[in-house]
């Protein structure tokens, strides 16, 4: 697709000739948001706002636009585009999808009680249900991380079973209810979600979601053998696939089926090799291999607690700190994308530099030259800071689960020391006894 420039205005035209080349323009760009090419669709709309800012559909250009930049996640622009919107365009039909454009760029930015006051203005402004649904979601995702969990399910109570939010909303009231200590409550909405139908990649992710919750809720209620049907329900493509192996290994182990236990952890720790899983999935195995009087299986598995992990990190400070450098360098890559896309839409990129046999000043070549080498490393420098950026949210990812685990569970490390002295012991009573 040819890239909309500046000189695909028509030079000392009419207004019908501009707005002609506008909606083209135009048409092009939401053309590139709707097949997921968010810059080059920004690339498109900045052109119509720069050059015919008098474009009939200028408030659909700032709403598009406003999107492209969310989905870049450049979220001060995009919030900027839409309060622009809102005061300048104050009878637009856009209004709403920018209100919900703004409530779902201070909910991504963490900032609920803001996103919050744009949902109670937005309610009043529109009754099209496709954006009340969404809108609602995301206020009932607000409430929750405020801990309202009772405004949280009177809002979500909102959204139509038809919504494609439907099943995320139901997810987000179980949990507001387990909050609530309400587990019957719970249970029923769980169960809710895992009789939908799976109509999609989406709703699988939610489905399995609910069944890896609800197994480990089965567990704590000691419903060991519901545990292990809805564990083991769960697809293996899923994110969280090992948190339901393991959960799925201790309820076999409570229900003293210690082959499949094996089978299961063995499974784990070979697909998720020195996961943040890895010490409880070996001392687990070490107790079924005990069970089954496998004794020096048993002692392997509680000494590869000790090889894998010799040392406890001082993991909180760790992730303090990567999470500041994180932080300014992701406000860094903001910057540096605004800088690009701007260079990106000068009116000098559009000159007819092929001639048309006109003479072409040197000044203007050397410039275009220039500008092209500013762009070309801007996106290298871009490119290589945003894998940089990705790397250091997986890696802080995975160290807050690490922190997580360790608050909340056991030191394995000491468990296994006394696996492997309980093993070693009865290795030595058999032996003695002559077996």
């Amino acid at each position: 697709m040819h890239a909309a420039t500046p000189s695909d205005f028509p030079q000392n035209s009419s207004d019908k000739e501009m707005e002609r080349a506008a909606n083209k323009i135009f048409s092009s760009g939401v053309k590139l948001y709707n097949q997921g090419e968010y810059w080059r669709a920004a690339q498109e709309l900045v052109i119509i706002m720069d050059y015919y800012p008098k474009f009939s559909q200028l408030d659909q250009v700032v709403t598009y636009l406003g999107k492209c930049l969310f989905q870049e996640e450049l979220y001060s622009g995009s919030t900027r585009l839409y309060n622009f919107l809102i005061k300048k365009y104050r009878r637009s039909p856009m209004i709403p999808e920018a209100l919900l454009g703004l409530e779902n760029n201070y909910y991504a930015q963490r900032k609920y009680k803001q996103a919050l006051r744009v949902y109670y203005v937005l309610i009043k402004k529109t009754r099209d249900q496709k954006v009340l649904n969404e809108a609602s979601y995301l206020a009932g995702q607000s409430h929750y991380n405020l801990k309202n969990y009772d405004m949280a399910i009177n809002v979500l109570k909102k959204i139509g079973d038809r919504s494609e939010f439907y099943a995320n909303a139901l997810y987000t009231t179980a949990l507001c209810y387990l909050k609530k200590s309400n587990v019957a409550a719970s249970v029923d909405f769980f169960r809710k979600i895992t009789a939908l139908p799976v109509i999609s990649p989406e709703r699988r992710n939610i489905v399995d979601n609910a069944r890896l919750t609800l197994g480990l809720i089965y567990y704590e209620l000691q419903a060991y053998k519901a545990a292990a049907d809805q564990l083991s329900s769960i697809a293996e493509e899923h994110e969280n696939y090992q948190d339901a192996l393991l959960g799925l290994g201790w309820a076999y182990l409570k229900l003293n089926e210690y082959e499949k236990v094996i089978r299961v952890l063995n499974k784990l720790v070979k697909k998720y090799p020195n996961s943040e899983n890895a010490e409880e999935s070996y001392f687990v195995l070490g107790q079924s291999y005990i069970a089954l009087g496998q004794y020096d299986e048993a002692i392997s598995s509680y000494k590869k607690i000790l090889e894998i992990f010799p040392d406890q990190q001082n993991l909180p400070a760790l992730v303090q700190k990567v999470n500041y450098h994180l932080k300014s360098q992701r406000q860094h890559i903001e910057n540096l994308k605004v800088k690009l896309l701007i260079e990106e839409t000068k009116l000098l990129d559009a000159l007819p530099l092929d001639g048309k046999g006109q003479k072409i000043p040197e000044y203007l070549l050397t410039e275009k030259k220039r500008l092209q080498e500013v762009r070309k490393k801007m996106i290298e420098n871009l490119r290589a800071e945003k894998d940089q950026l990705v790397y250091m949210q997986e890696e802080i990812a995975r160290m807050n689960k690490l922190v997580e685990r360790r608050e909340r569970r056991k030191d394995w490390r000491g468990y296994a020391e006394y696996g492997v002295s309980r093993a070693l012991f009865l290795k030595e009573l058999g032996s003695s006894r002559g077996k």
